[in-house]
């Protein structure tokens, strides 16, 4: 698919062009934080920038509140947060467009959500996927380009931080309605892209729901469907000329503390289609890296880039031939997940008083559980398989999915 030169081509571009480029996780705290605010993001840019200018259109994934009032909510996983000033690694990138529909937008409350928008726009930055309440967060952005009329719609799995009919937050993603929204969007734009938030995290390979549920919304009328989140690359298929990308992986997420080329966490591709009034016509991706001392994303070369290239396509192939079986063999690598999540849930403190302070601390787990469309369909895999008795056979095979999470383009002379 992309082995030979980086490029898919689907079919020829028919009339008026726009290349969008639509980059990956985003959150540029810690020590990236202070690079930033110290006027480095030129630098950290710089070997990532031609990709980026080549776009007629940039996007990001942004995934970090802007703010300089913390205000963390409860919640499952870190409450993210950089300082005004960090958005200037947006502008320096040229991206005009910040997706926000995630699991981090609501992490220091409404205000945190409010402040994080305003910050945007005022260096012109447009956001989509969240608002002051769940109708505003809803919307579709709207804009043309070149003379064709696109419609964003980004939408986020149910995790923490959405928004209500009166609270700030991310779009929190209703399946049925999407599709709806779609209908709706075709009416009066030429070209709809869907961007969800979702899949499970460092996981290669997407699941049977994304797969079906991504799809449908191929076939509701969406010229481009892309997932992000799972915090390493996956792969890309066509569906009847519509290209769905299941994620690129980060873009530039300063989190672990220890920098490891075979973690996929360091490393992504960043997708650019070629686009007309009909479509996708072309994709091309990038692969690239990040890393610290200094913070720096570089394109990848040579022998690094092609083993991307061919590692991509690998995986892409995986999606149909062997995706299912290998969801079940993450299933059984994520085994003791939710049966810990039950095992620590607060059930007799909540059901003697739901709003019982120090259980609600607790609580944020198995809530994540119930209502996390990837996690739910986690739990509810793992509970199937274990029915069955398939858990012991299947973790015989974690070793082959470990392989397919482990990047070995480092070790590919530059």
């Amino acid at each position: 698919m992309f082995s030979e030169n980086g490029k898919y081509r689907i079919r020829p571009v028919m009339g008026s062009q726009v290349k969008i480029a639509i980059a990956g996780d985003v959150c540029p705290h810690k020590s990236a934080e202070a690079d930033l605010l110290e006027g480095n993001a030129a630098r950290i840019l710089a070997g990532i920038k031609p990709a980026l200018a080549d776009a007629d259109l940039r996007i990001v994934q942004w995934e970090t509140v802007v703010s300089d009032t913390p205000d963390p909510i409860c919640k499952c996983g870190p409450n993210l947060l950089v300082k005004p000033g960090c958005e200037c690694f947006l502008t320096e990138g040229g991206f005009e467009i910040a997706l926000m529909a995630n699991n981090h937008t609501g992490d220091h409350a409404g205000a945190g959500v409010l402040s994080t928008m305003k910050i945007l726009h005022d260096k012109g930055i447009k956001t989509v996927g969240a608002g002051a309440n769940a109708e505003e967060a809803a919307k579709a952005l709207r804009f043309e380009k070149n003379g064709i009329k696109f419609s964003l719609i980004n939408v986020c799995e149910m995790e923490f931080g959405t928004a209500r009919a009166d609270y700030p937050g991310a779009n929190a993603m209703r399946e049925f309605e999407v599709p709806k929204q779609i209908a709706a969007e075709n009416q009066v734009s030429d070209f709809v892209i869907v961007v969800i938030h979702g899949g499970n995290e460092y996981n290669p390979v997407p699941s049977p729901r994304m797969k079906n549920l991504y799809r449908s919304f191929a076939a509701a009328g969406a010229k481009l469907v892309m997932n992000i989140h799972t915090h390493c690359p996956q792969g890309v298929e066509v569906v009847d000329g519509v290209p769905i990308v299941y994620c690129p992986g980060n873009f530039f997420f300063s989190d672990m503390d220890k920098f490891d080329p075979a973690s996929f966490w360091w490393s992504g591709y960043l997708p650019k289609f070629t686009c007309d009034g009909r479509g996708v016509a072309e994709i091309e991706i990038t692969p690239y890296m990040f890393s610290p001392d200094p913070w720096k994303i570089e394109a990848l070369t040579g022998a690094q880039r092609q083993w991307y290239l061919d590692y991509i396509d690998k995986i892409s192939g995986l999606i149909d031939a062997e995706g299912d079986h290998l969801y079940d063999i993450w299933c059984a690598y994520r085994f003791s997940m939710p049966f810990w999540w039950v095992q620590n849930a607060p059930a007799e403190a909540l059901l003697a008083n739901a709003e019982d302070p120090e259980a609600l601390k607790k609580f944020p787990p198995i809530r994540h559980m119930l209502t996390c469309q990837s996690h739910c369909e986690l739990s509810r895999n793992i509970f199937i398989l274990t029915e069955l008795k398939k858990i012991e056979a299947l973790k015989k095979e974690i070793p082959y999915l470990t392989e397919l999470r482990t990047a070995r383009f480092a070790e590919q002379a530059k």
